[in-house]
């Protein structure tokens, strides 16, 4: 039966007489201790492999001091907790090593019974941190799981039904053509699912992968339209494009904002019945229009965003049953699923608005939705003209200042 190893500790004391004492007092105790006259030496014994659970930190340290050692190691993600020591009580640098990182303070001259009750207590944090580290890496490690493991099975299960669809293995009815056709639009919806989550994860971590160039956004959303005509068409819903094909350029990149309005528009056909119509827009806004905008409070405004002079409006509506107002503020939240929406209406994991969200934020524009209960919705998206379109702005907007 294998014997659990002591807990390491390192005490950074500059006075040897009080280092000697607690190595005494820790070691009584039961723990490993090793003990760095220095900051330079702590952390050249900290960052260089030794596993040390706790460091006992004096903040008067010569050259080195204890706050300057405590913020190198946050620097160098190093998992040990920290106790700072100071023969001065004193609040403010109490509350500066806090911040710096620190798990706790105390005071010198200490009570051992004190002393180990906070070593303990510091144990146990460091323990749950890196529990919650574990927790996280295995959620990493779950997406990743969710990138490669079921996309590239979901492809397969797509294309395979596309060959039966298509008569390639002997011919189909009509009915049997639609049946299999809606398996690859679930399926696809899957996959959808999946890049969302994988993509509000990206954004969050900072390692969303784009390449930002000016993109004509008409040319997007007849691409995005008649990506959809099909499905609309078959459910009896008319959609129908408004577009100035002269609009500027705008920075983007160009995949993601069609997954964007792809997400936009798929929304709308989910909550759309027969006869009812979707639209999707694309104009200019120039100037006092673009300044006399009503953004709701709640979104976040890129900054130097209301001194632009120039904008491209992208918008998605339907005439469904809408949303409540004071619900327009949570539906680009993660997870989110209105309380007051029919089944058909809550499929999907609440997912694909939080993309678009982020994804424009990353543009360096805006996005909202505006909606009455049973009067249907609008999502709203200005992009900055990219650094010249004021002047094509101006030249196809009727009655447009020249």
């Amino acid at each position: 039966m294998s014997m659990q190893s002591p807990t390491k500790i390192l005490i950074v004391e500059d006075q040897q007489d009080i280092a000697e004492l607690l190595k005494l007092q820790l070691e009584a105790a039961g723990f490993d201790t090793a003990w760095a006259a220095d900051g330079e030496s702590a952390l050249s014994m900290l960052l260089t492999g030794n596993s040390f659970a706790l460091v006992l930190l004096d903040i008067m340290l010569y050259a080195v001091d204890g706050i300057e050692v405590l913020k190198r190691l946050q620097e160098s993600h190093c998992d040990a907790a920290v106790i700072m020591m100071s023969g001065h009580g004193n609040e403010a640098l109490a509350v500066e090593c806090m911040k710096s990182g620190a798990t706790d303070y105390l005071t010198k001259p200490y009570e051992l019974t004190d002393l180990l009750q906070r070593i303990n207590r510091a144990l146990d944090h460091r323990l749950a941190v890196l529990e919650k580290q574990q927790l996280e890496q295995e959620r990493e490690d779950f997406f990743l799981m969710l990138s490669h493991d079921m996309k590239n099975p979901m492809a397969a299960v797509i294309g395979s039904i596309d060959i039966v669809r298509e008569g390639r293995l002997g011919a189909v009815t009509v009915e049997q053509s639609d049946y299999l056709q809606a398996a690859i639009d679930s399926s696809n919806e899957i996959v959808t699912m999946i890049d969302n989550l994988l993509d509000v994860r990206r954004f969050e971590a900072g390692k969303m992968r784009m390449t930002i160039r000016p993109r004509n956004p008409h040319d997007i959303i007849c691409r995005v339209s008649e990506q959809f005509a099909r499905t609309a068409e078959q459910n009896s819903i008319r959609l129908n494009v408004i577009s100035d094909g002269n609009v500027p350029d705008v920075a983007v990149d160009q995949l993601v904002l069609i997954r964007v309005l792809a997400n936009l528009l798929g929304n709308a056909l989910k909550f759309s019945l027969e006869e009812d119509e979707i639209v999707i827009a694309c104009r200019c806004v120039e100037g006092n229009e673009a300044h006399a905008t009503r953004i709701p409070i709640y979104v976040k405004l890129p900054p130097h965003f209301t001194e632009k002079n120039c904008f491209v409006r992208l918008s998605v509506s339907d005439n469904g049953n809408g949303i409540p107002s004071h619900e327009l503020g949570r539906v680009f939240d993660r997870y989110t699923r209105l309380a007051d929406r029919t089944e058909r209406e809550q499929s999907g994991a609440g997912l694909s608005l939080a993309f678009c969200k982020l994804a424009i934020e990353s543009f360096d524009g805006a996005i909202w939705a505006e909606s009455k209960q049973g009067q249907g919705i609008e999502f709203i998206i200005l992009l900055p003209c990219f650094p010249g379109g004021d002047n094509v702005c101006k030249k196809h907007i009727p009655g447009a200042r020249q």
